[in-house]
């Protein structure tokens, strides 16, 4: 029966009295709500696109004085496509959607992380430095580790005096719960097959040849990490390397090792993109920071058939004769 056929009373359970199941007034009322929820959605949908195609700033369109800027914020690792923040599969596509646009002369890289995963890191570095348009890149409280990583592939460096810039170095943990367990009286039994399978395990102590094999491991990122840098930053690798301890250096230290080029502010910096893109007159910063209208759409539609009234057969199924 359908579901918008008025209230009729069913048989209740064991023969007493009715019982009722949805009917019009509940079905509406929901649907209503629903369509206000994704009209609501919709409507910052359509703001979005209209903002991301025709790429404004201050309502004017752009003509050839854009400058793309993206933000890099919080820590550094690959949370899957749809992930927003410092992802790296999301930063290389707005990365390669700004060397495309016709209308974006540079790119600013807005940066305040301390780092995060090797991988991910290099990846978004190998990015910046495949790009045609040049990139500058921001560092505003932090730029550390692997963010400086990812800014040392920029083509110009801003940091105000007391940035946190550096931390050249790689690092691995594996903390060591075994005293702690004892004193809980808990015990975990591993089963393995292969000598070190169970390599860098919180439940026990890591022996001396564990931690050689975990080092040597992580030396070919550190060197690599080195040889970028230096790279980068057109400094001698040797010199890269005495620098490359993991400690951090305010702004106005870091530019007289070289790892900074010029001290200023988030405006220094876009001047800056405008000077490296060319760009006569006053630019247009366009954020690049973008909302993924098609996963959101996904999304939205998922959320409303979850919350959709049910069907007339499930309503009925779901009654007790």
């Amino acid at each position: 029966m359908d579901s918008t056929t008025p209230q009729q009373a069913e048989p209740a359970p064991n023969g007493g009295g009715t019982a009722r199941r949805p009917g019009v007034g509940t079905g509406w009322i929901v649907a209503g709500v629903i369509a206000l929820v994704v009209l609501l959605a919709l409507g910052g949908c359509i703001a979005t696109i209209v903002a991301l195609t025709s790429r404004t700033s201050g309502g004017v369109p752009l003509r050839n004085n854009g400058i793309a800027l993206i933000h890099i914020d919080g820590a550094i690792q690959d949370a899957g496509a749809d992930a927003t923040g410092a992802n790296p599969e999301r930063l290389i596509r707005l990365l390669e959607k700004a060397d495309k646009d016709d209308g974006i002369k540079a790119v600013l890289l807005r940066i305040n992380s301390p780092g995060g995963t090797v991988s991910a890191s290099q990846e978004i570095a190998m990015q910046v430095a495949r790009m045609k348009k040049p990139v500058i890149s921001d560092i505003g409280d932090t730029g550390a580790s692997g963010a400086y990583y990812v800014a040392s592939q920029s083509d110009e460096i801003v940091a105000t005096p007391s940035s946190a810039v550096g931390s050249i170095g790689v690092i691995l943990e594996a903390p060591n719960v075994e005293e702690l367990m004892k004193k809980v009286g808990v015990t975990v039994t591993v089963i393995h097959e292969g000598a070190f399978k169970d390599i860098g395990s919180p439940f026990r102590s890591m022996t001396p040849t564990e931690a050689a094999i975990l080092k040597q491991d992580i030396k070919p990122a550190y060197d690599q990490f080195i040889a970028d840098v230096a790279k980068g930053r057109k400094l001698p690798e040797a010199k890269v390397r005495e620098m490359a301890t993991g400690l951090v250096w305010p702004g106005v230290v870091a530019k007289q090792m070289g790892l900074v080029d010029k001290l200023g502010n988030y405006a220094d910096a876009v001047d800056e993109a405008a000077r490296l893109g060319h760009i006569e007159g006053t630019p247009q910063v366009v954020d690049y920071d973008e909302t993924d209208v098609l996963n959101l759409l996904g999304r939205i539609a998922n959320v409303a058939e979850r919350l959709a009234p049910p069907s007339a057969e499930s309503i009925k199924g779901s009654v007790p004769r």
